[in-house]
């Protein structure tokens, strides 16, 4: 079933990196394999990574995991047979990128500007700074995974980190302080640091963020010409 399910996903390597990733980092179990479909548990956040070339092997899949609290699909037309199936509250579709490069990037860190690894010291201000409001117990679980900081004369600037799924996120610089590349330098410090753990760094954008669109081609990562769609109810 192994070779069948990275037979199947490298066909299209950048549209399925997350699985490729989850299963590469000993994080995933193969749920189900075929010519037309591969479906992938990612255990350390829970998640049924799914991707299907038709509705009947989606349906087979549908079949072997009830319920779950989050599913990634790769073919966004499928969304609406899982919402039918499932009556989830939230979905949200995004672009997946990729670094696919081995070669380390240049930082480009500022005057003033030093990066390092975050301590459970500075989870008050991820949780004051961080947009998308996770709770507390995530973002100590992402403290913990390995999120890096940026200070600038040594006061806190931005952080990012790596979700539970595997995905670079977290990303946030204080609003007085951006436009200096210290997203830039804090992403590039990330990229790094996964390239010397033997990943492939990748990441989801919301569809529409032109913002994070641009720095992520700003920094080299290449982006799949289809969308993925997550579904979930919190």
């Amino acid at each position: 079933m192994t070779e069948k399910a990275y037979g199947y996903l490298n066909k299209d390597r950048l549209h399925h990196i997350d699985m490729l990733e989850t299963l590469s980092r000993n994080e995933g179990e193969i749920l189900f394999a075929s010519d037309d479909g591969v479906l992938v548990l990612n255990r350390p956040s829970g998640t049924y990574m799914l991707s299907a070339e038709n509705a009947d092997t989606l349906e087979k899949m549908c079949a072997l995991i009830g319920r779950p609290e989050l599913i990634t699909v790769h073919q966004t037309h499928y969304v609406p047979l899982l919402q039918a199936r499932y009556a989830y509250k939230h979905t949200m579709t995004c672009l997946q990128c990729a670094y696919l490069s081995k070669q380390r990037l240049d930082e480009k860190r500022t005057d003033g500007v030093s990066v390092r690894r975050l301590t459970q010291t500075d989870r008050a201000f991820v949780l004051e700074h961080y947009e998308h409001g996770p709770d507390e117990k995530y973002i100590t679980e992402r403290i913990e995974a390995g999120m890096l900081g940026a200070f600038c004369e040594g006061k806190p600037a931005g952080f990012i980190g790596t979700h539970s799924e595997g995905t670079m996120g977290i990303l946030a610089v204080v609003p007085e302080l951006r436009r200096r590349g210290i997203a830039y330098s804090l992403e590039a410090a990330l990229i790094n640091r996964q390239l010397e753990q033997g990943y492939v760094p990748h990441a989801q954008i919301l569809t529409g963020n032109r913002a994070s669109i641009a720095l992520q081609e700003k920094l080299g990562l290449h982006f799949s010409d289809k969308t993925l769609t997550w579904l979930f109810d919190e």
